[in-house]
């Protein structure tokens, strides 16, 4: 058993297909098959139950699984450790991004640490916030950018602004004029895409219309954000988000966005990560890029992002 027997081990697991496995890790499916079949033989159990459609996990397969992740994070960690000796900052840093301001520091953030500290390497991650949660408490980011706070004690949250969420629609696929600023009781007037409730800012959202007593008339429920620009480009809806996650079809006459008011609705933006995992210098060196990035957002464009009132210099708070 090793390393390497692991992290393909973890392929198939993830694909439930040697197949499918051998396409995404570039080896061969006989070579993969044999790996398989060693690793089960050096064990001695059965890790997969082999069907025509696949590979299932068995409960041995699954626990092997779950320390295999671990291992295989402690090796990255380990790895950073090391390179922390080195004069020059290097290695990769995982970085997780959710839609919205996070998109808009992705090409700034891998552009300038690429000029400055060649020698590390970004590497982005789009999820949801609650998935980057897991991501990171399992070593598979380091950093994330996020809007929901775990309660995982091994996490640490640090607001770094506040983002405002507007009333978005695709000018030309309307026949009616929006205001550019509504009451948040008014947007029982307008047909809602939304994402479901797995999604932080949806029962943000809710929780806003819950607030002050009305039922939002939702007319699409998608399990995706990206999807929304689409449905509302074909004139299906309008949607509730941050002008952020729509930032270039917004600049070039679009997408058009109305300010909602009393209450304004707004989600913060976090700095999250894994205090009990070894932190590297090209992991620092990241995060104060992402900082002051983030300012610079703020300063461009107030009405996505405020920092008022945030100390993006104090530690990050532990919930």
């Amino acid at each position: 058993m090793d390393i390497k027997s692991l992290r393909l081990f973890l392929g198939i697991i993830k694909h439930r297909s040697i197949t499918k496995a051998s396409k995404h890790l570039y080896i061969a499916q006989p070579a993969l098959g044999l790996y398989l079949r060693r690793l089960e033989d050096e064990i001695g159990v059965e890790l997969v139950t082999r069907h025509a459609r696949g590979v299932t996990p068995t409960a041995a397969g699954l626990k092997l699984a779950e320390h295999a992740e671990r291992l295989i994070s402690q090796m990255h960690y380990i790895k950073n450790e090391l390179q922390n000796l080195r004069d020059t900052p290097s290695g990769p840093v995982l970085v997780g991004l959710t839609h919205g301001t996070g998109q808009l520091l992705a090409a700034q953030l891998t552009k300038r640490v690429a000029l400055d500290f060649p020698d590390i390497q970004i590497r982005l991650r789009d999820s949801i916030s609650e998935s980057l949660a897991k991501m990171l408490n399992d070593g598979r980011l380091d950093l994330a950018l996020c809007y929901a706070p775990s309660d995982d004690q091994d996490l640490r949250f640090k607001p770094l602004g506040r983002e405002t969420l507007y009333l978005t629609y695709w000018k030309n696929a309307i026949n009616e004029t929006v205001p550019d600023e509504i009451q948040f009781e008014d947007l029982v007037n307008y047909p809602l895409i939304l994402p479901s409730e797995q999604f932080e800012y949806r029962r943000l959202v809710d929780g806003f219309a819950e607030q002050i007593g009305i039922e939002l008339n939702i007319v699409h429920e998608v399990e995706s954000v990206q999807p929304i620009r689409h449905l509302i480009r074909e004139g299906l809806g309008f949607s509730v988000g941050s002008i952020g996650a729509v930032k270039w079809e917004y600049e070039e006459g679009h997408v058009g966005v109305a300010k909602i008011l009393n209450p304004t609705p707004y989600r913060t933006l976090y700095m999250a990560e894994n205090m009990s995992k070894p932190t590297s210098r090209a992991q620092e060196v990241v995060r104060d890029y992402i900082v002051s990035l983030v300012v610079e957002v703020a300063s461009d464009h107030p009405e996505i992002l405020s920092i008022e009132g945030f100390d993006l210099n104090e530690e990050p708070e532990q919930l």
